[in-house]
């Protein structure tokens, strides 16, 4: 079968694999699952305090996924749930949690820090600017597409 690819996309899937083999370099440096660096980043963004429903939202992960990086934290002691108005439990850190927070995925923040700070305002907003575009249009189309 041939079928021809365009340029813009084999180039664009470049770019996005090759940003993702720099993430998972990074995170392996610091012994850092996605889901742990997802989990600990929508903590920090979050605030303590916040429900796994929230993290899955903010993470763009599944909730399974989530809920089984909740549990290993839990059991590792990393973080604690408290009971809030009924079904909700509250993912509140641990001093062993804020401890692993500062010497594993604040070093990882601090890179991106880095990298965005070396970009001028005017190319920040491009980036942006275009990812947001080509997501919403993407977006649309698996919509449409999902729905045949």
């Amino acid at each position: 079968m041939k079928f021809q690819i365009d340029d813009r996309v084999k180039q664009l899937n470049k770019m996005l694999s090759e940003l993702d083999n720099l993430y998972q370099t990074l995170l392996m440096s610091r012994n850092l699952s996605d889901s742990e660096y997802i989990v600990m980043f929508a903590i920090l963004s979050l605030g303590e305090g916040c429900l796994q429903k929230d993290i899955a939202a903010n993470g763009f992960m599944s909730k399974k996924t989530i809920n089984a990086t909740i549990k290993k934290f839990q059991k590792e002691e990393i973080i604690t749930l408290k009971a809030g108005k009924y079904p909700n439990m509250h993912i509140f850190l641990t001093e062993k949690g804020k401890k692993y927070i500062k010497e594993k995925v604040i070093p990882v923040i601090e890179v991106e820090n880095v990298v965005l700070n070396s970009m001028s305002t005017d190319a920040f907003d491009i980036l942006v600017g275009g990812y947001s575009k080509y997501i919403d249009k993407f977006r649309d189309l698996v919509t449409k597409f999902s729905k045949n």
